[in-house]
């Protein structure tokens, strides 16, 4: 009885629920808001159009088409279908709608009027300019016409750089044989100091034949041009591609055609001057690709392949604040076309994931790869199975911005509240849509601390159906709680407060709901048959109540079943939750707010250098968040721990201590020396940590040679060198020494004290532990209309699209 009055309370609630369901041609590849006008793009070219923030749909297919006919002169011949959405970044109601063949689209008030344009060949590669409105790259493929080919001219295929000013009514060739091209200014503050004018691009200055952009090209040079390309500066000889972000333009040299290596260089962008240095790293970075993962925080991160080309290892490495100076981070990475698995935690500083290769593992698959190199340069492509090596995958986690990092912390019961029972198990995550339909994880910079992500606990990932479930931390990834069996898509809202989840690797009809963190859910059935959802998106402040949920269904009409797309718009409003209370008083009695501070592995309620205080709604507080809420209440510096260092270049992390590399140090003085010259302790601090005081570690100083303290000098050096011999060759007494006084769990006092007793006897030893290290990506293209993805700097756009990540990883 009771159960069933629990029903029906629970259909009463729900019935006030405001669902909208529209059926459209196909499952959709885009969507867009602007304000309370969305539009979404189907996987066949249609466009549709909404006026009431989803819950009604215009289809504009015939429109676009008609308009294309006045251009081409009511010719049906090169019309095509609209293939994407390009929304400029200084407007969002300007629109720009490519197209399959030589007709694009244009709005100026997110698709009310279109204007069609006719460019006489297809553009691609579109690039508003981030500051003129009216400004835009494109790229073509110039190909063989039927005159050449009547005439018996020579037919030549070669990608060439467009320009328009006039927000894309006409266009003119700027430069031909083009590799890559951006606009050389990112934001207004870097238009301060570059010429807004200014176009970076990397092309062969004597192109001729036809061009191959599927590999690195030794004959493209990078320019820039401030007039666009009626002159033009020459800026890296082989610098086939590039990568530019607010703070450095990197760069990769080509050095040899045949074994397709390439070198990286990196400079900043200071003054709009280029003054390039290549990257000093561990080891000499002569490799077939880099990437770029993240360069938000004052540093870099970048994963390298040193293997084969397309090997799924990578290693990731980390820069200091100037960007050239590298040293590794994490090992075994698992690495993507463009990119890797790696996320950056938003609204929080520091904090990353990245899922790595088993050790061992690595080193069996790495093994045969160098073998198989013996044998000849491409012998490694055949015999070879990396797929293999995906059943070894685990997920790493830093708080320290790569200085160390660590395995995720299993829960302790699972979302039936039934103890997990595991020996040594761990937290696995997926971070990638690329290869498998598992939700990636997510989180949103207004929705402080709070993960939620699909995985699964054991020694590996799994990708069995029965294996993944869906979890959630609320204290930046440090622990974690199971919300719900099997594998669901989410979205958050309302500063984190409301989760909307539906059932994502089979057919349903339901979502569920809860408003206190997964603590209770409330089911909602918003279809009568069941459909398979492909995402859950909300507006883009994501504060508000409603939904869209999107997907496929299949249809019976006259006994004939045909698949169309589905598009629910779902409104939470009506069910009138009551408004949070005790904005003044978080932590009291009677208030639904609480203070959390952010922690890292070490130093309690500190992280990155600071203590933040924030004020957020208490998990068990089932209410509404107001649109404006203040989150950070205090921010003060900490005491300076271990934590707050990463190991400097030459040094790698060792049994928690950063070691030299093959246990040495180069004590030579430089070229130059006058007076002293100082050697590196094996660490440096986090760059923007602003921690004070506590843990120190100090350059080493000397005389130089020509110095009079030069004897008492090499006499300490020569005091160094034997301390680091004879630790390096006695690490497992220094482990077992430092494991009985559990250092890191020591009063800071005592901690301080056998840190100095360390750096007297010079044993920071640099060993790299092969977990921890982050390279650069500038990969290079496999197909020829594949753009270099500028963007493998982690954009966060709430778009939540299953093609770009769904939750978006980048």
């Amino acid at each position: 009885m009771m159960l069933i009055i629990l029903l029906m309370i629970m259909q009463t609630f729900t019935s006030n629920i405001d669902v909208q369901i529209s059926y459209i041609d196909a499952s959709l590849i885009n969507i867009h808001w602007c304000s309370d006008t969305v539009l979404a793009l189907t996987s066949k070219g249609s466009v549709y159009r909404s006026d009431d923030r989803g819950r009604q749909w215009t289809k504009m297919s015939e429109i676009f088409h008609r308009k294309a006919l006045i251009q081409l002169e009511d010719s049906d011949d090169r019309v095509g279908i609209v293939n994407n959405l390009v929304a400029s970044p200084v407007d969002k109601q300007l629109i720009l709608f490519t197209g399959t063949d030589q007709i694009a689209w244009i709005s100026l008030d997110c698709g009310k009027t279109i204007t069609a344009v006719n460019a006489g060949k297809q553009l691609r590669e579109y690039q508003f300019h981030p500051i003129e409105k009216d400004w835009i790259l494109a790229s073509a493929w110039k190909q063989c016409g039927s005159d050449e080919l009547l005439a018996g001219k020579p037919c030549v295929s070669y990608k060439e750089l467009l320009l328009s000013q006039d927000t894309g009514i006409t266009w003119h060739s700027i430069a031909t044989y083009v590799n890559q091209f951006t606009w050389g200014v990112k934001n207004k503050d870097m238009a301060k100091y570059t010429p807004k004018e200014r176009i970076l691009a990397s092309f062969e200055p004597q192109g001729k034949g036809h061009q191959s952009i599927s590999s690195w090209n030794m004959d493209a040079n990078l320019y820039y041009s401030d007039d666009f390309f009626q002159t033009r500066t020459l800026s890296v000889p082989a610098g086939s591609r590039f990568l530019l972000t607010e703070s450095f333009l990197f760069v990769a040299k080509v050095t040899s055609q045949y074994t397709q290596e390439v070198s990286l260089y990196v400079s900043g962008t200071e003054l709009g001057q280029y003054k390039y240095a290549i990257i000093d790293a561990d080891s000499k970075l002569l490799e077939h690709s880099y990437s770029i993962l993240d360069t938000s925080e004052n540093q870099v991160f970048m994963i390298v392949n040193h293997l084969k080309p397309s090997s799924p290892l990578g290693v990731i490495y980390i820069s200091d604040s100037t960007g050239t100076r590298y040293s590794r981070s994490l090992e075994n990475v698992a690495r993507l076309e463009n990119s890797a698995e790696f996320y950056r935690v938003q609204g929080l500083e520091g904090i990353y994931l990245a899922n790595v290769y088993s050790e061992d593992q690595a080193k069996i698959y790495s093994h045969q790869v160098q073998e198989a190199m013996e044998e000849g340069f491409y012998a490694q492509q055949n015999g070879f199975k990396d797929e293999d090596l995906k059943k070894y995958k685990q997920t790493r986690i830093t708080f320290d911005k790569g200085g160390q990092w660590v395995p995720l912390k299993p829960p302790t019961v699972d979302a039936d509240g039934k103890p997990i029972n595991c020996n040594k198990c761990q937290l696995h995550i997926h971070l990638s849509q690329s290869f498998y339909q598992f939700a990636p994880i997510y989180t949103q910079a207004n929705s402080i601390g709070i993960i939620i992500a699909t995985g699964s606990i054991g020694k590996y990932l799994s990708y069995r159906q029965d294996q993944v479930n869906t979890y959630l931390s609320r204290d930046g990834g440090l622990t974690w709680i199971e919300i719900k069996k099997g594998s669901y898509i989410y979205e958050m809202s309302n500063h984190g407060g409301l989760v909307v989840m539906s059932k994502d690797q089979e057919t349903t009809n339901q979502i569920v709901f809860s408003w206190n963190g997964g603590m209770e859910w409330t089911p909602f059935n918003f279809l009568d048959q069941k459909a398979e959802i492909q995402n859950i998106i909300t507006e883009p402040q994501n504060k508000g109540t409603r939904f869209i949920a999107y997907g496929s269904i299949q249809l019976e009409s006259n006994g004939i079943k045909t698949e169309q797309g589905l598009l629910a718009t779902i409104d939470l409003d009506e069910l009138h939750q009551r408004n949070c209370i005790g904005q003044d008083k978080p932590g009291e009695i009677g208030s639904d707010y609480e203070l959390w501070t952010p922690s890292g592995l070490v130093n309690p309620e500190c992280l990155f250098g600071k203590k933040v205080t924030y004020m957020r709604k208490r998990r068990e507080a089932a209410c509404y968040n107001p649109d404006a809420l203040e989150k950070i209440i205090s921010v003060t510096p900490c005491q300076c721990s271990q934590e707050d260092y990463e190991c400097d270049l030459g040094f790698v992390m060792n049994n928690q201590l950063c070691v030299p590399i093959n246990g040495t140090i180069n004590i030579d003085p430089p070229a130059e020396c006058n007076g002293y010259y100082t050697i590196s302790s094996g660490y440096r601090k986090i760059a923007g940590d602003i921690c004070e005081g506590g843990v120190e570690h100090p350059s080493m100083r000397f005389s130089c040679p020509n110095n009079k303290g030069w004897i008492f000098d090499w006499l300490v050096i020569g005091g160094i060198i034997f301390g680091l011999y004879w630790v390096y060759n006695n690490q497992d007494k220094v482990k077992e020494y430092f494991t009985k006084t559990e250092m890191t769990q020591l009063p800071q006092s005592k901690s301080d004290k056998l840190i100095k007793q360390l750096q007297q006897k010079q044993s920071k030893q640099q060993q790299q532990q092969q977990q921890q290290y982050q390279p650069i990506n500038l990969e290079q293209n496999d197909s020829q209309d594949q753009k270099f993805d500028e963007e493998l700097i982690e954009k966060e756009e709430n778009n939540q699209m299953e093609d770009d990540g769904s939750h978006e990883l980048i």
